[in-house]
């Protein structure tokens, strides 16, 4: 039973098949990911420049902002988020759902937007 929990802690890489992404910024040094099943999102940082991988998550259809997810280092690692979290991480259904992809948030030059319907 131990071995399970460990395996289903949360920021674990989890066995999850990702409906869209990589999602990457301009310069292809950050790659997000969104699986709607469960509202997972996932950040990695891809190049070793010394900037955090950012996405801002966002209610499309509202406007609202919903939360940050940052990746530190490009070390193999990302960093999760969940709708077993709670609160904002449990995605509005039915809705757009906005991730803007960038380097730092200094950094948006080469940051990208992309709008995928939350349906699951």
């Amino acid at each position: 039973m131990a071995a399970f929990a460990v395996a289903m802690a949360p920021g674990s890489a989890q066995a999850i098949t990702w409906d869209h992404g990589p999602l990457y910024d301009g310069g292809r040094a950050a790659a997000a990911y969104f699986e709607e099943n469960g509202d997972h999102v996932k950040v990695c940082d891809t190049k070793s420049d010394g900037k955090k991988a950012w996405v801002n998550v966002y209610d499309h259809m509202t406007g609202k902002f919903l939360y940050s997810l940052t990746d530190t280092t490009n070390d193999g690692k990302c960093s999760y988020r969940h709708a077993s979290d709670g609160g904002v991480y449990n995605l509005p259904e039915n809705h757009d759902i906005g991730f803007s992809v960038s380097k730092e948030p200094s950094d948006n030059t080469d940051s990208e937007y992309y709008v995928y319907f939350n349906d699951h």
